[in-house]
């Protein structure tokens, strides 16, 4: 039969817990969670002064994010030092991303990459992350091995983030061995989690049957919910789906509409092919506006064919005012990045002097280009252009050709 506790010993006990007005302390998470930041400061302060770790991690936090006190960074690093020394793991995380945000709090160099490490090592999931991201873009040593070793720690806690790093890291076999069921499984949690990036990658995972059974049904599904957290590329490809009919109904309507939102984004793919679609009337009512509109969005963005197509639009006055010096505008565009296309029609149009300067030596120039890319069109124009001009034009074009390169 076990003695009985002493009553003298049970109030020792409860003595240990209680306040100095007599009523139990609260842990300090406790304490930071409540409405009123000043009443926690108050609280956490002096308990952070006398050594808890966990009042210092806090205490940190009311510093970090301006609650109650002004933010200030350089005493929130001070109070994660501290809990950090006594173990504290999630201070370490928070020192550690607070210091690679503003390295000059740092006391010495490296001081945030070795306090993610730490916290990682201590099994910190969202240090294992953001330790994993330093790694693999080359700001902590180690490389991508080391990267797939703490993602793969912070996905296995169930980090959807690394879960999806992970399965794009074995997806594409950079610093590791490729391996698609692997990716696949990745993947496919971290959509599973909602995350939209990933729902968008599985979905082309399920499309290609990389490392499962394909399965476009499957795949439209997944894009459809990426596509409704409005990712960019999911729209894009759901829109195709819908236009070509592949794992769902032929929808016109709402290939457009899935296109409209993506090329509304800023994806420039979409906003060609809304153009394309407005200027044939493809899903949507027939609009040469319209598809003026989505071509210099995209041309705006440097697409190089968007830009040349532009600036054909201008030359011949199709959906906007003809303007010849604006058509030229967007093929030089065009042209220093390297289109072929527009390089042709450059060269022609320095022949005529049209929309630009009459320069001869300039055109055969840009021809000499287009048709040192295969272009057909040039070489026929170039058979032509080279009765125009002179030995000395021609030796100018050809060494201007020669020390050409791409304009990004």
């Amino acid at each position: 039969m076990p003695l009985p506790v002493p009553m003298h010993w049970l109030l020792v006990g409860l003595c240990l817990l209680a306040t100095p007005g007599g009523l139990l302390a609260q842990d300090a998470e406790t304490v930071y969670n409540r409405s009123d930041a000043a009443s926690a400061f108050k609280e956490l302060k002096p308990r952070a002064e006398a050594g808890d770790a966990s009042a210092q991690y806090h205490l940190g936090l009311l510093y970090e994010f301006g609650q109650h006190v002004a933010k200030n960074p350089s005493e929130a690093a001070r109070w994660y030092r501290l809990a950090g020394k006594q173990g504290q793991a999630r201070a370490l995380y928070h020192l550690g991303m607070l210091l690679e945000a503003n390295p000059r709090l740092a006391a010495a160099p490296g001081e945030g990459t070795d306090a993610l490490k730490r916290a990682a090592e201590m099994g910190e999931m969202p240090a294992q992350y953001a330790y994993a991201e330093l790694l693999a873009s080359g700001k902590a040593p180690g490389g991508a091995a080391q990267a797939e070793h703490w993602w793969r720690k912070a996905a296995e806690q169930g980090d959807f983030k690394a879960q999806y790093r992970l399965g794009m890291l074995f997806h594409l076999g950079r610093g590791v061995p490729a391996n698609a069921p692997e990716a696949a499984k990745w993947l496919a949690l971290a959509a599973e989690a909602g995350f939209a990036p990933a729902q968008f990658q599985y979905a082309v995972i399920l499309e290609q049957g990389l490392g499962v059974h394909p399965n476009p049904q499957e795949a439209a599904r997944w894009l459809q919910k990426a596509a409704g957290q409005g990712d960019a590329d999911a729209q894009f490809n759901l829109a195709v789906k819908y236009d070509k009919g592949q794992g769902v109904h032929k929808d016109p309507a709402q290939a457009a509409l899935w296109m409209e939102r993506a090329a509304a984004q800023g994806d420039v793919q979409a906003q060609m092919a809304l153009s394309q679609w407005y200027e044939q009337g493809q899903g949507v009512a027939k609009d040469m506006t319209q598809a003026v509109r989505w071509l210099t969005e995209a041309a705006q963005k440097g697409d190089a064919r968007a830009q040349w197509l532009l600036g054909r639009r201008y030359a011949a006055g199709l959906g906007v005012k003809q303007n010849q010096v604006e058509a030229s505008k967007w093929m030089t565009r065009a042209a220093d990045r390297g289109d072929a296309k527009a390089q042709n029609d450059l060269g022609v149009r320095c022949f005529e002097g049209q929309g630009v300067k009459k320069n001869p030596a300039a055109g055969y120039a840009w021809l000499l280009l287009a048709a040192a890319q295969g272009d057909a069109e040039a070489r026929a124009n170039l058979a032509y252009a080279e009765t125009l001009v002179s030995p000395r034009q021609k030796a100018q074009a050809e060494k201007a050709a020669k020390a050409w390169k791409v304009k990004r």
